[in-house]
């Protein structure tokens, strides 16, 4: 009786198998593969490395369950290094149901940043049906992913620049300047050495100087102070331009990268009649001692110019105009040169020259009288800078009495 039992149980069971045997074999042969689906996106990039964040998502399409087991996912560079690798814990999915996995994961970056990195994604998918029968089915998803993009939001620190012209000295004019630097990235970025050149518009070189380069934190803005020579000859141009050039390098994910950086600055022109100030001012007198001479007057003059300013000014044209002068009337009777040179700074300089007026001129009955009223003496010159095309006109007059030659009355 009871080996009847226990074949007919072992029957039974053997049914069963059979029959389930038959349902799995008819639901694998329907079998849909779960749809995976991999997001790969880029969180940070450092000076040291990348962080990427991993979202994978499953979906079982399936009416039964499916159990997933050793996931992981693989990230390799071009040249086929590992850069990371992550563990995902798996677990059961229902049918028609979605499971989602997020990670995060730092890679350093060994090779080429804009190259592609291969991230693949391997587990195992089970089936379970009634405890009984589990079919597993092995699972790699591959899916390539390029930097470039995420890269290329690294920007080249903004450089704008400031100058003005300051003292002025026997060849050179002061440049200072101020450089504002920006950096918005994420990223610490070295500046390195900032040379500036000033060229005229028809690219005549004027000046240079160098500003230090520095180091500038990410999303910190800065400003660097420089100043320089420029040649006087600078002033003879219509337009001066001030060229930015320098470089700037980061270590990203690793990875050292150093980009060039130029910008070019439109400098006006200074007006030179800046640097010769108002007070305290420049002083002229002149002197003329008279005597009689054979056909007129002869006259000695003596220019006396004081330069208070540190600037050595230039006097050119320097002429002496006499005028005969009857009844508000003046005539031109003479012209005296008295030459060129500099006016020394913060100090008298001296020029001299000889004058005559002649007698035919000075007493002209056709000029409105005999006797003139007296005689106005106008000096004119042109004042302006070493090497300096434009320059300053003055001119200073006074009156001659020529009481002493008028006859008793």
């Amino acid at each position: 009786m009871r080996k009847a039992i226990v074949v007919i149980i072992l029957a039974a069971l053997f049914l069963i198998n059979i029959v389930a045997a038959a349902f799995i074999f008819t639901d694998v042969q329907v079998l849909k593969f779960p749809k995976t689906t991999i997001r790969i996106d880029v969180v940070e990039i450092n000076p040291e490395e990348v962080i990427l964040r991993h979202n994978l998502q499953i979906y079982n399409p399936n009416s039964f369950e499916m159990d997933l087991s050793n996931f992981q996912i693989t990230t390799t560079n071009p040249e086929g290094d590992q850069v990371a690798k992550i563990n995902i814990t798996g677990g059961a999915i229902p049918g028609g149901a979605n499971r989602s996995y997020t990670a995060n994961d730092k890679i350093i970056m060994k090779g080429n940043l804009s190259g592609l990195l291969t991230s693949t994604v391997t587990g195992i998918v089970g089936i379970n049906f009634l405890g009984i029968i589990k079919k597993t089915i092995p699972l790699e998803v591959t899916v390539l992913t390029s930097l470039k993009d995420a890269l290329s939001t690294i920007q080249v620190p903004t450089i704008t620049a400031r100058a003005e012209f300051g003292t002025l000295t026997r060849n050179d004019i002061n440049l200072t300047t101020d450089i504002d630097i920006t950096n918005p990235n994420t990223i610490d970025f070295i500046i390195n050495d900032i040379v500036l050149n000033i060229t005229t518009e028809t690219g005549k070189h004027v000046g240079d100087f160098k500003i230090l380069g520095t180091t500038i934190q990410a999303g910190q803005s800065l400003t660097l102070h420089g100043s320089g020579l420029v040649l006087l000859d600078a002033l003879n141009a219509k337009q001066l331009t001030m060229l930015l050039t320098t470089s700037a390098g980061a270590t990203v994910a690793g990875v050292s990268k150093t980009l060039p950086i130029s910008t070019t600055i439109e400098l006006a022109v200074p007006d030179f009649r800046q640097y010769i100030p108002a007070s305290p001012p420049l002083e002229l007198s002149i002197d003329i001692d008279l005597s009689r001479a054979k056909g007129g007057l002869k006259g000695n003059m003596t220019l006396e110019v004081i330069n208070p300013t540190k600037i050595p000014l230039i006097a050119t044209n320097l002429v002496v105009d006499y005028y005969r002068v009857k009844n508000n009337v003046k005539y031109l009777i003479a012209v005296g040169p008295l030459g060129t040179g500099e006016l020394v700074p913060e100090a008298t300089t001296y020029f001299h020259g000889e004058i005559l007026l002649s007698f035919a001129k000075l007493f002209n009955r056709s000029a409105g009288g005999f006797f003139p009223d007296m005689v106005f003496a106008q000096l004119r010159a042109d004042i302006s800078l070493y090497g300096v095309n434009l320059s300053i006109p003055v001119a200073i007059g006074s009156y001659i009495d020529l009481h002493v030659l008028r006859p008793n009355t």
